[in-house]
């Protein structure tokens, strides 16, 4: 007899009638699934049978319930550790899970580990818990079964939750476009930060430690489970990974001819459909087309890229049944750790390859395909039948899925031509007032060396022009463009002033968080805000007698106010826009006005 919780019996008892358990019934029809990984379930009566598997699939476990049932793992299994790496904005401490055969298993002789280690993560946004439940399953079989021999080739490191609070807030009405578990965990965190768009800025205390993580124990493969919104299809999990267009080609070339073809064999023969995750060009025809996007730095996959790290985002398919997504993530975890033990090798030497590249120009910004223009990539696309209709709510065309199997040949877009590329320079100067950056650059494990004393360097600097902020906080900042105009300039270097040279491994993080030109720059981001402000002024009595003095003084420059008024209208019949163009050409100027503070050492 299988054991229901109360919140289970609850939302049995309770839910409207117009409700199934744990998921509305306004959801499209879904195809049935029986396969051979059914069989990876254990019996109700098993020691070690996890809380999903006792519900059957139809709950997830609380957080005091998964790091219970870890707890007793990890003291039962000598391979199974469990450690703290930091704590969320409302005290739960987030943790790391360990498996390996490795003799007192740490960042420090994991790091020194011959063998390659594997680092998922689960929970990122919490509602999306699939790799939550695979990873238990998974653990107890390492732990106890004879799929312990996989960590003789490879280790692995776990995080069950990511989104520790964003995981407390459970609701079945969370997600109302995924087929189960009952109960759901939000996608935010309780500061109502959405983690996946976190990795450059690290506001967020989540992302700091899984950061941490990443610098302390160097894995070789990097993997972010979720779980899919949108369009209905028969992929029932997907994946995404930077292609060579990106920061890492050797790395991308590994993932694409070692890593795909076996994880797609793997997940095949156990009665599962795997294909790359990509965003449709109209969100209700896939026939028009899919997009491969390439993303930035702000998602996982894409950061992960940036530090030459291999990195795979894994999207099971949200309108399966929670069993199947849930098994399926599992067979990817498991093929997944027999490929890096059998390829751990050749997959270090793209890591090695990419991190010595240290190319003259890295791209930051990809170019939008033109949908209107026929692409020569296509593709064999397995959909899922539909039809539009007018809405009687609305009166407006409206998608409905049928649920029956289709397969066409359809177009493939690639978001792989660079928009913006960075010259390489041969280092950054960043003053110790900016310790909000500094502290950020430290996070990353980007290589800083600490000036002794004051200086002052002449440099190259950035002023930014037209710039504009957005019109609201986008997950907590108030974001900047502009345009940046080069100069060469000096710089006031206080003593702890940080050098930051280009040539070491997270050198490409460094440029595109220190080039204002890069879109998820700490620029962008808000943390040079103040260079935008003014707060020397003259006032029009005392720069217009001055403008006449310039303009007497100097022929060059009446020529050339000259030659603005005739040619600018706007600026012509706008007295302030006039005595302003004077004050910007006086002495008195603020010559720190719109300056990005960074210097920037170019290779002699």
């Amino acid at each position: 007899m299988r054991f229901y919780s109360l919140f289970t019996v609850f939302i049995l008892v309770f839910t409207p009638s117009f409700w199934v358990v744990g998921q509305p019934s306004i959801l499209p029809p879904f195809q049935k699934w029986q396969e051979k990984s059914e069989k990876l379930v254990v019996p109700a009566h098993h020691p070690w049978i996890t809380p999903s598997e006792i519900s059957d699939f139809q709950t997830t476990p609380t957080y005091s319930e998964t790091m219970s049932w870890l707890d007793k793992l990890s003291k039962e299994s000598p391979i199974i550790s469990k450690m703290p790496i930091g704590r969320s904005a409302q005290g739960r401490e987030i943790y790391l899970i360990i498996a390996s055969l490795e003799p007192n298993p740490s960042a420090a002789t994991l790091t020194q580990s011959l063998k390659p280690t594997l680092l998922v993560q689960a929970g990122i946004h919490s509602g999306e818990i699939d790799g939550k439940d695979a990873g238990m399953m998974l653990l107890r079989d390492l732990a106890f079964s004879p799929a312990k021999e996989l960590l003789q080739t490879v280790n692995l490191l776990f995080i069950p939750i990511l989104n520790v609070d964003g995981h407390e807030r459970s609701s079945p009405f969370n997600r109302p476009n995924q087929r189960g578990p009952s109960n759901m965990g939000w996608r935010t965190n309780s500061l109502n930060q959405n983690l996946n768009r976190d990795y450059m800025k690290l506001d967020t205390r989540e992302i700091g430690a899984v950061v941490e993580v990443i610098n302390q124990f160097n894995p070789d493969f990097y993997m972010d489970v979720h779980v899919t919104d949108g369009a209905d299809y028969q992929y029932d999990i997907t994946y995404s990974f930077v292609g060579e267009y990106g920061q890492s080609p050797s790395i991308s070339r590994w993932i694409n001819k070692m890593y795909v073809p076996q994880i797609e064999a793997g997940l095949k023969s156990m009665g599962h459909i795997p294909g790359l995750f990509l965003e449709p060009i109209e969100a209700n025809n896939y026939r028009k087309g899919q997009y491969d996007w390439a993303g930035g730095p702000n998602f996982s996959n894409c950061y992960a890229d940036l530090r030459h790290l291999p990195g795979l985002l894994v999207e099971t398919h949200s309108l399966k049944p929670y069993k199947q997504r849930v098994l399926g993530t599992y067979v990817l975890l498991k093929e997944s750790l027999k490929i890096l033990g059998s390829n751990g090798k050749s997959l270090k030497d793209s890591i090695r390859k990419d991190r010595k590249k240290n190319r003259e120009k890295i791209p930051v910004s990809w170019t939008t395909p033109d949908w209107t223009k026929p692409t020569s990539d296509s593709m064999m696309y397995l959909g899922i039948s539909s039809k539009m209709e007018i809405s009687p709510i609305t009166n407006r065309p409206i998608v409905r899925w049928l649920g029956n199997k289709e397969q066409h040949v359809i177009p493939l877009y690639r978001e792989i031509h660079s928009k913006i590329e960075i010259q390489r320079p041969k280092g950054y100067w960043v003053p110790s007032q900016y310790t909000d950056v500094l502290d950020r650059l430290k996070k990353h494990g980007i290589q800083m060396e600490f000036s002794k004393e004051e200086k002052t360097i002449k440099c190259n600097l950035y002023r930014i022009q037209n710039h504009e902020f957005k019109k609201k906080p986008f997950e907590g900042r108030l974001q900047v463009t502009g345009t940046p105009i080069l100069e060469t300039g000096t710089l006031n270097l206080p003593a702890g002033s940080a050098w930051i040279s280009t040539h070491q491994p997270l050198g490409d993080l460094a440029m595109a968080l220190l080039e204002p030109k890069s879109p998820e720059s700490f620029l962008a981001w808000g943390f040079f805000n103040s260079i935008f402000d003014r707060t020397e002024y003259m006032e029009e009595y005392v720069i217009e007698p001055l403008a006449q003095q310039m303009l007497q003084a100097s022929p060059e420059l009446k020529i050339e106010f000259e030659e603005k008024m005739a040619k600018d209208a706007a600026f012509a019949s706008n007295p302030l826009a006039i005595l302003y163009w004077f004050y910007m050409k006086s002495p008195y100027a603020d010559s720190q006005y719109l300056l990005h503070p960074v210097g920037i050492i170019f290779e002699n």
